[in-house]
């Protein structure tokens, strides 16, 4: 495989005043300025832009030292009305300052290339040679001095999914609030995974799939068209690797594993039609399993649920599950036919709901579990346990589970919601059972199912008498 193609894009939002790196950043701007690469650009500017490369390229080199940059170097990139327009940064600064980089042997790099005749394209690539590296450290610069600018935590979007400005409230303004106690409790942790660097590049690579960068671990709330639609939290890098890798995360080197919740989205759109939550009556049935499927269409069901209900018409929704098929289940048939009896196996085994599926609705069911969400991530930092979410299952150190598991319960009762679906642990990598504190969470677990069962016997007792 190309190694060019292991590459990410440039991120333009790493910012430092460390004096370390001010003096850094003065040295080749100096350097720049005395071999005459620089031209008339002012120094301000330069210096502005310069900072930006210099940083990413370090982070990335601290991330992975194979790691390419990805950049534009076309004009029309640069305009004011794109995103990196309006982030103030200039077509003549960035490509003088990668040039400047790239003569004075900083930089290793290659052009990128747009293949008419065939559609291709490739982005121009960088990446620090070790004179870079040298330079930095020996200005004493270290990673904790770099940090990412502060933007907008709560992002309303279009229906064409583009961000829009919206009017302030006390309800953004407490949702904002809201998320920076929770990003910066958040960011006081090491979050990493249990793998060689070698390991996670080659399984990257094998995927087609961009390089991690760790320090994305901000989260962000993001709506659709109003703020009762989606609100889900994104962005942070343990949300966007493959399903495979999330059982080595860890936390402050600790070991983590991921607890569930099973159905959930089932169990809402039951709900928006009125009706009970159908296995919970002494069915013992798993709601995404599909007899002639098997156990590994199941974890593709629970996305697909969700996708089915966001989208309108079925092709498009068919294209959406292709993608993540693609993505995530790569030894799964992304066939139409297959995709597509896949869509009326589930109608088969939930017919009460098979008229929400291509409603629109899936922002209002976004909306319900970023509630849920919410409420466990401010639980949990109550408690000072670091907890990291992927949508509707949480990652947690295996220390903290059984406080995890009371929370996410807590959640649906304090939200008034009737039917609670059940949690499921996904054991990682490093996690072994035999811990005290894994005995508090099978305690819990048991005492829930007991419960339950008493529910169970109550409604078929009723329903014996009606």
């Amino acid at each position: 495989m190309d190694e060019r193609l292991y590459s990410r894009p440039l991120d333009v939002h790493r910012i430092s005043e460390y004096p370390e790196v001010q003096r850094m950043i003065t040295y080749l701007f100096d350097e720049m300025k005395a071999s005459g690469l620089i031209g008339k650009s002012p120094r301000k500017k330069v210096l502005k832009h310069l900072k930006v490369v210099v940083l990413d390229l370090y982070v990335a080199y601290l991330h992975d030292p194979l790691v390419y940059l990805g950049y534009s170097r076309s004009p029309r990139d640069y305009s004011g009305n794109t995103r990196l327009g309006q982030l103030f940064l200039g077509y003549r600064p960035t490509i003088r300052v990668v040039d400047g980089l790239l003569d004075l042997g900083y930089l290793e790099h290659h052009k990128g290339f747009q293949d008419l005749a065939s559609g291709r394209s490739f982005l121009s690539r960088m990446r620090n040679t070790p004179k870079l590296i040298d330079l930095i450290e020996n200005y004493s610069v270290t990673p904790t001095m770099i940090a990412l600018e502060d933007d907008q935590l709560i992002i309303l979007r279009d229906a064409d999914k583009e961000d829009i400005d919206y009017e302030e409230t006390d309800e953004t303004s407490a949702m904002e609030a809201t998320l920076q106690s929770y990003n910066a409790f958040l960011s006081q942790y090491e979050l990493a995974l249990s793998l060689p660097t070698e390991k996670v590049r080659d399984f990257l690579q094998s995927r087609r799939i961009a390089p991690i960068d760790y320090t994305r671990n901000r989260l962000y709330r993001i709506f659709n068209e109003d703020f009762t639609s989606g609100g889900r939290f994104y962005r942070g890098w343990w949300q966007n690797i493959p399903r495979e890798l999330r059982q080595y995360i860890t936390i402050e080197g600790e070991p983590c594993s991921e607890l569930d919740y099973s159905g959930q989205h089932l169990l809402l759109l039951y709900g928006l039609e009125g009706d009970e939550y159908r296995w919970l009556k002494g069915l013992n049935d798993d709601p995404y399993y599909l007899e002639d499927y098997g156990e590994d269409v199941r974890s593709l069901l629970k996305v697909a649920v969700l996708i089915l209900v966001n989208e309108t018409n079925e092709d498009r929704a068919i294209r959406a599950i292709r993608q993540k098929i693609n993505y995530d289940f790569p030894y799964l048939d992304s066939t139409d036919d297959y995709i597509k009896s896949l869509i009326e196996a589930l109608k088969n085994k939930h017919p009460e709901i098979k008229d929400q599926l291509f409603s629109g609705k899936g922002g209002a069911l976004q909306y319900q579990d970023s509630q849920i969400a919410e409420y466990v991530l401010k639980d949990m930092k109550a408690r000072g346990q670091p907890v990291l979410p992927v949508h509707d299952s949480f990652i947690v150190q295996d220390k903290y589970m059984a406080h995890l598991y009371s929370s996410m319960k807590e959640a649906y009762r304090m939200l008034g919601v009737d039917s609670i679906p059940e949690v499921k642990i996904k054991k990682g990598a490093n996690t072994t059972y035999d811990k005290p504190y894994f005995m508090q969470l099978w305690e819990l677990m048991d005492a829930e199912s007991k419960i339950n069962q008493k529910e169970l016997e109550s409604i078929k007792k009723l329903e014996d008498l009606l």
